[in-house]
């Protein structure tokens, strides 16, 4: 079986990117909290690789000022274990920005404010603003909260999200970016196809125009590599979550929701072939059924590597 490059690093790799210099940086801070922070203010980047079990990172981890550490994550599904996570993502920063030493020390230390937020842009129906806590997962409640976190969910959505994104330029470009690709894909045309004439489209515009100039390929794959992850997430949750709590009311919960999920990622494998090469045979379709979990994210993680069905079909043998 020859050895396909994994094309994982492209989770929510757009927002990033745009995201990543100083200037960017300073311009979401202060639509976020309502701050007129200048160029000139110090910002240190602090976002972390390879986070949780080797490929999850944080999305965007930065102190500004020296005073406030803020922990941004971008997602177009909303996964109810943020609070947790961004605890983890915060006990991380603080070691790389601490001098682990100085703990021991009698005098106290001073540690930048946290600051944690969640932008959604996914298409089911969210509120504008909201809230997770860490509180809400313990398995004991308590009147006396010994640990809590808060996270605060923002919807940048272009056609929910206004109050925060006329703050930010950025933002609201990256918002109606994201509506165009969403827009000529409910006009028929294919993901890939949607893709490209929003990335034209928007050029045209003077909408992200340097940003996709510069990154135009980039982002289509970033983007179409983003766009199906969701879908196996999707697919994986809904069809793995039912047919794993079946079976394993029969064989044990673990086996079952591990069968599960192998199933719904099936699915979704035979769903991105099919966008990407059309048509598939009944005999293609019943030998993706019949993979191993392994087998098939290697499919997934290769699909930009594929340039026909046959290479699929080889991969597998």
């Amino acid at each position: 079986m020859s050895e396909i490059k994994s094309n994982r690093e492209y989770k929510d790799g757009v927002f990033t990117k745009l995201f990543h210099d100083k200037e960017k940086i300073i311009e979401l801070y202060n639509a976020l909290e309502g701050t007129e922070y200048d160029e000139s203010t110090m910002v240190e980047i602090k976002t972390l690789e390879n986070v949780l079990y080797g490929i999850y990172k944080n999305d965007m981890a930065f102190v500004i000022d020296n005073k406030f550490v803020v922990l941004v994550e971008h997602q177009s599904t909303i996964c109810n274990n943020m609070p947790l996570r961004m605890l983890l993502y915060l006990s991380r920063v603080y070691e790389r920005t601490v001098d682990i030493g100085t703990v021991y020390c009698m005098k106290q230390i001073k540690i930048p404010y946290p600051e944690l937020y969640v932008l959604y842009n996914g298409v089911d129906d969210y509120p504008e603003e909201s809230e997770m806590k860490l509180s809400d997962s313990f398995i004991v409640r308590d009147d006396e909260i010994n640990l809590e976190l808060k996270v605060k969910i923002l919807n940048i959505n272009y056609e929910k999200g206004k109050k925060l994104l006329i703050k930010s330029p950025t933002l609201e470009d990256y918002s109606l970016f994201i509506y165009t690709i969403r827009e000529f894909e409910k006009s028929g045309m294919s993901r890939d196809k949607a893709i490209n004439s929003a990335i034209d489209e928007c050029i045209r515009k003077g909408i992200l125009k340097e940003f996709l100039i510069e990154h135009g390929s980039e982002v289509h794959n970033m983007l179409f590599a983003e766009f199906n992850m969701e879908e196996e997430l999707k697919v994986a949750e809904e069809i793995g979550m039912e047919k794993g709590m079946e079976k394993g009311m029969e064989k044990g919960i673990e086996k079952g929701m591990e069968k599960g999920i192998e199933k719904g990622r099936a699915i979704t494998v035979i769903k991105l072939l099919t966008i990407k090469f059309g048509t598939l045979t009944e005999e293609v379709k019943t030998k993706i059924s019949e993979l191993d979990n392994k087998t098939l994210e290697g499919i997934i993680d290769g699909i930009f590597e594929f340039k026909s069905i046959d290479d699929v079909k080889k991969y597998i043998e």
